[in-house]
């Protein structure tokens, strides 16, 4: 089940264990904090396990809650035999909700998949976060153009984590009841890479050579080594996403649909045969600078150059 899912399925009643898995951290600890919130006497009956065994695990859910219908574990770094949690799970204790958290289901957990309820935590749709945006935004009484709020999920890469912390900013920003512009977001939100190398992608598939030159300026500022994997990967996947079925890419680049949409979008301006190309030039650039022929940062540039020169 998605997150969104989640409250409105615990009053219909609580399975016995439960795996949150996504990439998204603030989503995560919110699906932690609303199982907590199932307990009275939090202190009592949320018990919280780091690395443990199985039998760690059983112990914990087989004490029963005091005086409280429920009693929750959350466990992190799983990684030991699960054999004797799945012996527990076939007649679970009542009233016990074992509730793990890994971003993705490991080879142990495999064995216990079908005994579980997932909960995908992964980084959520537009709309659920323009609503999150809006409501932040009327309880503290400042506006915020819709244009304001796209640009503000789209520089975070729809991570709750950080939205939550930029929107604050820029509130408090805007503490005399003013509205949120673009601008705003523009000045005072620093964009996730990942969101930069896609704008990228765009201002080279548009051939706007001022704009993608200053953008490679200010990502090589920093790490650039991992700027050339990201710029690397991102053509790969959108000659993946250009090339195969949509249920198989999903599943191969383990997406969801509003980060398909944005590569299937980019990947429409170009052709697969000239994103083969572009990967096997990426290919090559990434060999020859480990070679050291090449520094990595010129190897960048160079690709990004000729990509917008070509066929002017």
């Amino acid at each position: 089940m998605k997150f969104a899912e989640l409250k409105k399925k615990l009053t219909q009643g609580a399975e016995a264990c439960y795996l949150l898995s996504g990439d998204d951290p603030f989503v995560i600890s919110s699906a932690v904090k609303t199982f907590e919130q199932l307990c009275s006497l939090p202190e009592m009956n949320v018990t919280h396990l780091n690395a443990p065994t199985a039998s760690d695990i059983v112990a914990a859910a087989s004490v029963f809650p005091i005086m409280s219908p429920t009693r929750v574990v959350v466990v992190e770094n799983f990684e030991k035999d699960a054999r004797e949690l799945k012996s527990y799970l076939s007649n679970p204790c009542e009233g016990s909700i074992i509730v793990i958290v890994s971003e993705a289901v490991t080879k142990n957990l495999s064995d216990i998949s079908k005994l579980m309820t997932i909960v995908d935590c992964s980084r959520m749709d537009e709309s659920v976060l323009t609503a999150y945006i809006a409501r932040e935004c009327g309880a503290a009484k400042v506006g915020i153009t819709t244009q304001a709020a796209h640009l503000l999920i789209e520089s975070c890469n729809r991570y709750m984590t950080r939205i939550s912390v930029e929107l604050k900013k820029l509130i408090a920003y805007k503490a005399d009841g003013g509205v949120i512009e673009s601008d705003d977001v523009e000045n005072l939100v620093t964009a996730d890479l990942e969101y930069k190398v896609f704008d990228l992608g765009d201002s080279i598939a548009a051939k706007n050579g001022p704009k993608a030159m200053a953008m490679l300026e200010e990502m090589l500022s920093g790490n650039v080594a991992a700027v050339f994997g990201m710029i690397y990967s991102h053509f790969r996947k959108l000659l993946y996403v250009s090339v195969t079925d949509e249920a198989d890419v999903k599943k191969y680049l383990n997406i969801s649909d509003y980060p398909y949409k944005k590569l299937k979008t980019q990947a429409r301006q170009y052709t697969p045969v000239k994103l083969k190309k572009i990967c096997d030039e990426l290919h090559k650039a990434d060999a020859d600078y480990k070679a050291g022929l090449i520094t990595d940062k010129l190897a960048i540039t160079t690709f990004a150059m000729h990509l917008i020169n070509e066929g002017k």
